[in-house]
């Protein structure tokens, strides 16, 4: 028996519950990416235009990897007496957003939620030239212009222009 299996025997396995605050997550998807067991799945519907953050509760062994990964801090694992029911096999969504899109050729960027969050860093002085709403694609063929809120130095009135 190897040390991974032997350990094995001793984790929470179905012994937690996996909580998500919905309001900090921006569907980053890094928990997906990083969970060892792909407990947590990433489903882009196209049905419905969302983005889901799934979780299959029976392949979760509790390692805690998705909440140390979790860049919003949003995943906890909370440890539960053992009960007698299974976990469900099935994967059930735990968080879903809308898509943004390009407002120029439509093509989905970001889930809304990440977008928002952008947005509130990137908008603080609501100075920012970054167009967050184009594709990158789109946002090379878009002549580059500043905002009235940030003029360059030597941009001031009257300076350097003759009337």
């Amino acid at each position: 028996m190897s040390r991974r299996e032997f350990l094995k025997v001793f984790r929470l396995k179905n012994h937690g519950l996996l909580t998500i605050d919905k309001e900090k997550c921006t569907g980053c998807s890094l928990c997906a990416i990083d969970c060892p067991t792909k407990a947590l799945l990433v489903d882009l519907n196209s049905e419905k235009d969302t983005y889901q953050l799934l979780l299959r509760e029976a392949a979760c062994e509790g390692c805690d990897v998705c909440e140390k990964y979790c860049p919003e801090h949003c995943l906890r694992f909370i440890e539960k007496e053992s009960e007698k029911s299974e976990p469900r096999k099935e994967a059930r969504v735990i968080f879903e957003d809308n898509f943004s899109r390009c407002i120029q050729c439509g093509i989905r960027l970001f889930p809304r939620s990440m977008v928002r969050k952008l947005e509130a860093k990137i908008f603080v002085n609501k100075g920012s030239t970054w167009q967050i709403n184009l594709c990158p694609s789109c946002r090379t063929k878009t002549p580059f212009t500043l905002t009235p809120a940030s003029p360059q130095p030597g941009e001031g009135k009257g300076e350097g222009t003759s009337s």
